[in-house]
């Protein structure tokens, strides 16, 4: 999959002037494919496998270092359709207020009608959630505005220089999941916006690493959603009450499906993930 990502990058018009790729110490040898196919491109290789997060910081380090104005980070599991960098481009430097900009996310399904991944994403507040709009829907045009949103999955990504310069990298303290809204929350913060622009198509393989609903991504998930929390909400000591109101919601609509195989990683990532709640906790207050 990861080659055929690359070579959907490597296919924009106008073409897109570096294409950096980062091997998070794959054991597939995609990265020996990559570097016979694609000799043009970046390929920097990791010798451990650094999480997602620390992964991408990489790239992005080495393209601002290399004078980039603006940064996408590209899931290996998505396909961007042909002019879908120049639109997100265009999107972004429309106004200097726009910090990220995030394309109209498609399941990556041949052959099927076509269904949203994400039409970037919005708070809930019951139970408290980031949802990805339009998820599961069949397309029928109810997300062809453009314009603002609350969050954007990190699946794919057109960052402004100045974005990372005022909101800073990737959150490394999130080895796998809830490291793009943490951003996007810093982001706004920063009082820049997050703009959805439709007109950029994207079809992502969901979950081709870690495999839809296998015991490692209930694992990184169930981890991550706890220090997520906990930073949304300011590094409050309740910031586990909505927590725990989402965690039950979701243990509930798992039993519900009458799916049991989740249920030791997610415990086993929380026990992780809430582990280290207290000590960030304690860490912000030193800061203050």
């Amino acid at each position: 999959m990861v080659c055929n990502t690359v070579a959907s990058v490597l296919s924009q018009s106008p073409p897109i002037p570096t294409v950096i790729i980062v091997d998070n110490a794959s054991t597939d040898a995609s990265d020996i494919e990559i570097q016979r196919r694609f000799p043009q491109a970046t390929l920097i290789r990791n010798v451990v496998n650094k999480g997602f997060a620390a992964g991408n910081n990489i790239g992005i380090r080495y393209a601002l270092e290399h004078g980039a104005d603006c940064v996408l980070l590209l899931n290996n599991d998505a396909v961007l359709n042909r002019s879908a960098v120049n639109t997100m481009v265009s999107a972004l430097f429309a106004d200097s207020r726009r910090g990220v900009v995030v394309p109209k996310i498609y399941f990556h399904s041949p052959g099927k009608d076509q269904r949203i991944w994400a039409a970037g994403a919005q708070w809930r507040t019951l139970p408290p959630r980031v949802t990805m709009r339009g998820y599961g829907k069949r397309d029928v045009g109810q997300y062809d505005s453009a314009g603002k949103v609350e969050y954007a999955t990190g699946c794919a990504l057109l960052v402004r220089r100045e974005t990372f310069e005022k909101a800073g990298l990737l959150d490394e303290s999130y080895f796998m999941y809830q490291e793009d809204y943490a951003f996007c929350d810093r982001v706004r913060a920063s009082g820049l916006t997050l703009w959805y622009n439709p007109e950029s198509i994207v079809y992502h393989l969901v979950s081709a690493s870690t495999g839809e609903g296998s015991p490692t991504k209930w694992r990184y998930w169930s981890q991550s959603v706890a220090l997520f929390y906990v930073q949304h909400y300011g590094y409050r000591w309740w910031a586990i009450v909505p927590l725990l109101v989402f965690l039950t919601w979701v243990a509930m609509r798992e039993l519900s499906k009458g799916k049991v195989s989740w249920a030791l990683p997610f415990w086993q990532g929380l026990q992780v993930g809430l582990g280290n709640v207290d000590r960030q906790i304690r860490m912000a207050g030193d800061e203050r």
